[in-house]
């Protein structure tokens, strides 16, 4: 049994999905109800700033992944002739 890299993808696709629902409620609120004073700005812009660096460097590090290659799960039977037989060779 192999399962495929992009399987982890859609995996990360769907959390970031996620997060950028609940960050647009966050946003939201912050420029809602504090953006018009210096720490509603500072937090605002420094919020985007570390989104970007993580996006930027997951690109980075995700960009030269062949995502059809495949993890192989080489699991032997779990009864007494598989993972926990003991081999003894005289």
């Amino acid at each position: 049994m192999e399962i495929p890299y992009y399987i982890f993808l859609i995996i990360y696709l769907i959390g970031l999905g996620v997060y950028f629902f609940i960050s647009f409620f966050n946003v939201y609120h912050i420029v809602r109800f504090g953006f018009f004073d210096f720490s509603g700005k500072l937090n605002t812009f420094l919020y985007f700033g570390v989104v970007a660096a993580i996006l930027f460097v997951t690109f980075l590090l995700l960009k030269d992944v062949n995502w059809f290659d495949t993890i192989p799960l080489n699991i032997g039977n779990f009864d007494a002739g598989g993972l926990f037989k003991q081999r003894i060779d005289l």
